[in-house]
């Protein structure tokens, strides 16, 4: 089973003769009840608000996640984000305008998967005062830094065959001047102003040149910043930055992480 749960595990449990993706049009009587499990992502936004703001995904398939006015849901959802949890409700399929077809859950449970499986990776920092912290689950890492000198550089290696299906940094920062991913081929480089609209820059460097990235690029991945004062200098709050898909593309042996605070 843990296997199973590593690979992330898909059971979906139809009660209508009639399934997967009905022409529109079509009779849309009977139900379609769901149980699964994969892993819960919450605070997404998107076009026009289309959107529950929390999905599950599993087996490259990702569904919008609906708790209507059940709060106590809606906070175990948030404190799931990352997670591989079990998602038990029906599923629905509504028409959009940004999006011609939303695929929805009503949850009626919710809980941590069993058995989620660890990260197989190791991680090294180059600072004593400096310290990266792998949570989540085997296919969705993230990794918490923390750096009082508000400088400093870590290591993380590859323990097995690949690299796991998603990647989130937290950095633990007051401000961040650069934040950079070097996979031994190709260096990514963000970094959040601290005035006006804390608009962030990404940047993309091969053999020695600086180019920057558009919005929706192979390597674009904005900076959030999440809780504390929500601004720069942040103070009990982090930088999250999801790592693109591309840093990846060549499974790389190990990736190298650098960072400056500006707030140092």
């Amino acid at each position: 089973m843990s296997n199973s749960l590593q690979s992330i595990l898909l059971f979906v449990s139809i009660s209508m003769l009639a399934v997967a993706r009905p022409a529109i049009g079509a009779d849309q009587s009977g139900s379609i009840t769901v149980d699964v499990t994969g892993v819960l992502h919450a605070g997404i936004v998107a076009i026009g608000g289309e959107t529950t703001g929390v999905t599950i995904s599993a087996k490259g398939i990702t569904w919008e996640l609906e708790f209507g006015d059940d709060r106590e849901l809606r906070e175990s959802a948030s404190r799931l984000d990352g997670k591989m949890v079990r998602v038990q409700g029906s599923l629905e399929r509504r028409k959009g305008i940004e999006v011609a077809e939303r695929w929805i859950v009503t949850v009626g449970g919710l809980a941590p998967a069993e058995g989620g499986g660890k990260p197989n990776l190791e991680a090294e920092t180059r600072r004593g005062d400096s310290r990266l912290e792998l949570g989540g689950s085997g296919e969705n890492v993230i990794a918490e830094v923390h750096s009082k000198s508000g400088i400093g550089s870590a290591t993380i290696t590859r323990v097995g065959r690949d690299w796991p299906g998603a990647m989130r940094i937290r950095l633990h920062l007051r401000g961040l001047e650069s934040f950079k991913v070097d996979n031994g081929k190709t260096v990514v480089e963000w970094s959040k102003s601290s005035s006006g609209k804390q608009a962030s820059r990404v940047s993309l460097r091969l053999a020695g040149e600086e180019d920057p990235i558009e919005a929706g690029g192979r390597y674009h991945s904005e900076v959030k910043t999440v809780g504390g004062n929500g601004k720069v200098p942040l103070v009990d709050g982090y930088f999250e930055i999801a790592l693109p898909a591309a840093i990846f593309e060549d499974n790389p042996a190990k990736i190298d992480l650098h960072w400056i605070d500006f707030y140092r």
